[in-house]
């Protein structure tokens, strides 16, 4: 891999739903130059998601090696086992070693910047900015080390986690909406170009996640497939996303323009964009038409009581945080009960009526796939383990694959199947029972079936306003650099591929659980001879739950997580 003096150093700059079919386009008709050099230059493909095909579950993948099953992310918000109640998922929750981790315990020196799901910053030999879950530069370990975010501070007034777009695509403000998802890109990547020139170092990772947002409130405007696409506004863009692809394609070409002749770079994004097929919207409703999830009776006591404590629930929650002293509300949220408490009554707002001694699946509001009430798993389960667990799931496969788009005729779903037939390792099980993959060529005007004669039509029954694209599986993937093929398509890569890539490169043997392997088929002969190594390595990292965020911060982090259609 060379002396020491040319030793081989890897930049990855991920930018966030980066869509190959755009970049190809956009780079053909001349509006993308850089990454035309990167296509024309390296070597460049689809790079095949995660199961989910989204950030919690990609981004883990990207630092690990390895799929969802083994590092343990499904979602932001994560099902507490055993329990109707959920967690926010953070940085301590990642099972598996990242490769940040496994090189700073080699010495090797390492940045991570904006990284999604790398909040609160764990130590490494080298530096981390939290991910744009991360409060705010005044959150405890938003940076390591700590004194990095009094740099950020002093340098540049802040650092923009999040950008504020959302509220304005839905007021109509789209221009502001834009106009700040480009500031946040462009600051993003500013100060990534001026850490990377502050040490030496093996690997720098920024991420640039605008473009995700861009692309969930503007897809109508860049595919003519969309329905919408020839009624959008054009008077103040031609193109939103095109003008945010512009701006990262300007990052680009700077970032290659400072790289050496031993440094290589690897751009991929977590997944790509696409219509956004709503059908997780009605998800639990064509499982209450279903006869699976049971509400309960609204004209019951049991059902009255329920409504009432939810609302009095829910009135109680915003009194308590708008007028209690902020040093009342910090003394109750900092203990563990004080932080339970809270997380038991959002994940009971979901699920507080559902009739559980009826009830043989459900779904959660964020992320809609279904759960069997399963008994010794659930608190409330009904469902034998077995053949009547079995019999459960393969009743909503078959229904949801039957389920149709009333507009066009055509299925709801693509596919729909067994957890295990999608994710592998020790943590599947807490993972929901079925996996659904949406049909992504329409954006779904509903959810019906023609069952047994009887017509079940699903209510849509989730918030999102403002969003008109969503996730596909084919994300993008680069390497351009020395001893990388010029001018290559780079096929069959997956996002677990990239992390024993990277350690590959760096002269590292690649663990063996992980699920990824090398992409030597990039590489040109010098720089893919040495030998493949692997080695035994520990798993399992997992750190005792430590809370996280205050009572205002956990609110800032809703939502963002809204604006996205996490939740």
């Amino acid at each position: 891999m060379g002396s020491t003096e040319e030793k081989t150093r890897i930049v990855v700059l991920g930018i966030d739903a980066l869509t190959p079919t755009l970049v190809r386009r956009w780079a053909d008709e001349g509006h993308l130059p850089h990454f035309a050099r990167l296509i024309r230059e390296g070597c460049f493909g689809n790079l095949r998601s995660t199961g989910e095909y989204s950030s919690p579950q990609a981004w883990p993948s990207f630092m690990t090696g390895v799929n969802p099953g083994k590092h343990g992310m499904f979602s932001f918000l994560q099902r507490v086992p055993r329990s109707y109640e959920f967690h926010h998922n953070t940085s301590q929750d990642i099972k598996v070693e990242t490769v940040f981790s496994i090189l700073s315990r080699h010495q090797r020196r390492v940045a991570a910047l904006n990284i999604p799901c790398t909040y609160p910053a764990q130590p490494v030999n080298g530096i981390v900015v939290g991910g744009w879950l991360t409060p705010s530069l005044k959150a405890a370990r938003a940076t390591y080390p700590a004194s990095l975010a009094d740099q950020l501070r002093a340098q540049w007034g802040g650092y923009p986690f999040h950008a504020d777009a959302k509220r304005h695509v839905i007021a109509g403000r789209y221009r502001r909406a834009l106009n700040n998802l480009l500031k946040a890109l462009d600051t993003k990547a500013q100060v990534a170009e001026h850490l990377y020139r502050q040490a030496d170092w093996d690997l720098f990772a920024v991420a640039l996640v605008e473009t995700d947002a861009a692309q969930h409130y503007f897809w109508p405007y860049c595919d003519p497939k969309h329905p919408l696409h020839d009624e959008v506004d054009r008077r103040w863009c031609n193109d939103p996303v095109l003008e945010i692809y512009k701006h990262a394609d300007a990052a680009l070409g700077r970032l290659m323009q400072s790289l050496d002749a031993n440094t290589i770079l690897i751009v991929m994004s977590d997944h790509g964009g696409g219509i956004l097929n709503e059908g997780r919207a009605y998800v639990r409703s064509f499982l209450s038409e279903l006869g699976l999830l049971v509400l309960k009776a609204g004209n019951t006591p049991r059902g009255l009581v329920g409504t009432i404590r939810g609302k009095l629930g829910s009135v109680a929650e915003k009194v308590g945080r708008s007028f209690l002293p902020k040093n009342i509300k910090s003394m109750i949220l900092s203990s563990r009960l004080g932080r339970r408490a809270v997380e038991r009554y959002y994940a009971r707002s979901f699920t507080r009526d559902n009739d559980w001694s009826r009830t043989k699946a459900y779904s959660f509001y964020w992320e809609t796939q279904p759960w069997v009430n399963l008994a010794g798993r659930e608190p409330d389960g009904i469902v034998q383990p077995g053949a009547e667990y079995e019999q459960v799931r393969d009743y909503i496969i078959s229904a949801l694959s039957r389920a149709k788009d009333p507009a066009t005729g055509q299925p709801a779903a693509a596919k729909v199947m067994r957890r295990e037939d999608v994710y592998q390792g020790p943590h599947v099980e807490d993972f929901p029972d079925i996996a659904i993959w949406w049909n992504l060529d329409i954006p779904l005007s509903g959810l019906v079936l023609e069952d047994n004669g009887r017509l079940l039509q699903a209510k849509h029954e989730v918030d999102m306003a403002g969003l008109y694209g969503g996730h596909s599986p084919d994300g993008t993937v680069a390497l351009w650099g020395p001893g990388v093929h010029a001018g290559q398509t780079l096929e069959e890569a997956k996002i677990e591929d990239l992390a024993p890539t990277i350690l590959y490169l760096l002269g590292h043997a690649v663990p063996d659980y992980m699920d990824g392997a090398p992409l030597l088929r990039a590489l040109e002969d010098d720089l893919g001879s040495s030998p493949l190594v692997y080695e035994q390595g520990q798993e399992s990292t997992a750190q005792s739950p430590n809370e996280v965020y205050t009572d205002d911060e956990e609110a800032a982090v809703k939502e963002r997580l809204k604006d996205l259609g996490y939740i």
